[in-house]
């Protein structure tokens, strides 16, 4: 099989008439390498498709086409279906555009029925739009309010589940309800609900803000809080966010983190450069050579929430979960005035000690800087939390977690940087680790563990800001 040269994530994804098969190439820009006809035995086995490895071309088989969404030519996507039979896959301009670019980022197209059925983000929210096979608009989906579609993070990843013929399923939360699960058949004109949030915070208010980070760009954030919660002084603020790989960040509930509103804080969900919110150019202005405006967005908007009374330093909270285990390390070592308490989790702390392994070495050369090149590495070494520890600087208080399975982000990223921090700081705060046993990445953890581990560090955040969690 034509495979492209690496050691990507691969895949084969099947037509729903059983015809075709594709074989994918590409986690994080998913490429329709290679094409084989099941229905003809004659033909050969496998034979090449589209192998220029910068087209992304994350979709599905539909009759003789792949259609899917790219960025070739449309930083916030288009829809295009590319010919099986094409003498020019690798040529974007004999691609049949279906839905061109527009203000809306274009997450994914899902085909239902005779339909395409797109997924979209409007300012970091989520709609749903349908059209035909050409294009032509077919109405659209009423979401039951202002949030996300569940979606996995990474674009191989939403390709992989078969469609369905006749209907749409889709998980929908909010910031403020936890996740449901709703049906849409085309033509018909209500969502019907097949499980309804769990869980909803009740009598509270959500508010959009933009900061402008210190390029000019503008950066969304939104932040959550109890209606009886005013803003008429500094409250305890607690940041959320990843920024990195293209993965977009979406206003989704916040977990057991609601716990933080009901304890009368104002939770903050921030989007930084570096994710897949606005589209291509928002992922590539926040990797490699530009990774750093990604943290700087996240400053950005902590000094625009002080600026505004809305919190202050000594009530500012960070945190975030791999790559966002990440951008609390770097934020507490590049950043530590801004910050009261951070929390990193399963995090990597140590990039260049990260590129000794396989797994670490293809993150890092993928989103933070080429390892084969030696100024590179020295940039690298600007961002990477363990090198910018310095002795007698008054850091935050620090609580780190982090599985004792984790293949992803080993603990020992966690251990190596906590042990540096604790001899490091300057004011006394307390630097704790905590790795737990039998407890990966996350994904694959027990609920029941994965909820005693929020508590533990959410208890440490709360106490270290003074906060008093309801009855």
């Amino acid at each position: 099989m034509p495979w492209l040269p690496g050691d990507d994530y691969r895949a084969v994804v099947a037509s729903a008439d059983g015809r075709h098969v594709v074989a994918v190439q590409g986690m994080l820009d998913p490429v329709p390498v290679a094409v084989a006809a099941l229905a003809d035995p004659a033909a050969p086995a496998w034979r090449e498709f589209v192998t220029d490895a910068s087209l992304n071309l994350a979709g599905f088989l539909v009759g003789d086409e792949w259609i899917a969404v790219t960025d070739a030519g449309a930083p916030r996507g288009r829809v295009v279906a590319v010919d099986l039979n094409s003498a020019t896959p690798n040529e974007p301009g004999s691609w049949r555009t279906i839905v061109p670019e527009s203000e809306a980022t274009i997450r994914s197209v899902r085909p239902v029925g005779d339909v395409l059925y797109l997924a979209e983000l409007v300012d970091t929210h989520a709609g749903v739009r349908i059209v035909d096979h050409d294009g032509a608009p077919r109405g659209t989906v009423a979401l039951p309010g202002k949030g996300a579609l569940g979606e996995m993070p990474l674009a191989m990843m939403n390709i992989l589940r078969p469609p369905a013929e006749d209907q749409a399923v889709f998980a929908f939360s909010t910031l403020t309800s936890s996740w449901g699960v709703y049906r849409h058949r085309p033509g018909e004109p209500r969502l019907e609900t097949l499980r309804e949030p769990a869980v909803r915070l009740e009598d509270c208010v959500v508010e959009d803000g933009w900061a402008t980070s210190e390029d000019g760009t503008r950066v969304p954030y939104h932040l959550v809080r109890r209606r009886d919660v005013q803003l008429d002084r500094p409250r305890p603020v607690l940041l959320w966010g990843y920024g990195g790989f293209g993965a977009p960040w979406v206003p989704q509930f916040p977990g057991t983190m609601a716990a933080f509103v009901a304890s009368g804080g104002v939770f903050g969900h921030v989007h930084l450069r570096g994710g897949g919110e606005l589209g291509r150019d928002w992922w590539e202005d926040g990797r490699l050579r530009n990774k750093q405006n990604g943290y700087a967005d996240l400053y950005a908007i902590a000094e625009d929430l002080i600026a505004t009374g809305v919190t202050s330093p000594d009530l500012l909270a960070l945190t975030g979960a791999s790559g966002g285990g990440l951008l609390c390390g770097v934020a507490a070592t590049q950043r530590p005035d801004l910050w009261r308490v951070v929390a990193p989790r399963v995090p990597i702390l140590d990039l260049i000690g990260a590129c000794r392994d396989g797994y670490g070495r293809f993150v890092v050369d993928t989103e933070f800087a080429r390892v084969d090149d030696p100024d590179e590495i020295r940039r690298l070494a600007g961002f990477s939390p363990y090198h910018l520890v310095r002795d007698g600087v008054d850091y935050p208080a620090v609580f780190i977690e982090a599985g004792d399975t984790d293949p992803r982000c080993p603990p020992w990223h966690a251990r190596k940087f906590a042990a540096r921090l604790q001899a490091a700081t300057g004011n006394g705060s307390p630097v704790f680790v905590h790795v737990w046993r039998d407890s990966g990445h996350g994904w694959a953890t027990d609920k029941g563990r994965l909820l005693t581990q929020a508590t533990e560090w959410l208890a440490f955040m709360e106490k270290t800001l003074g906060m008093t969690p309801p009855e």
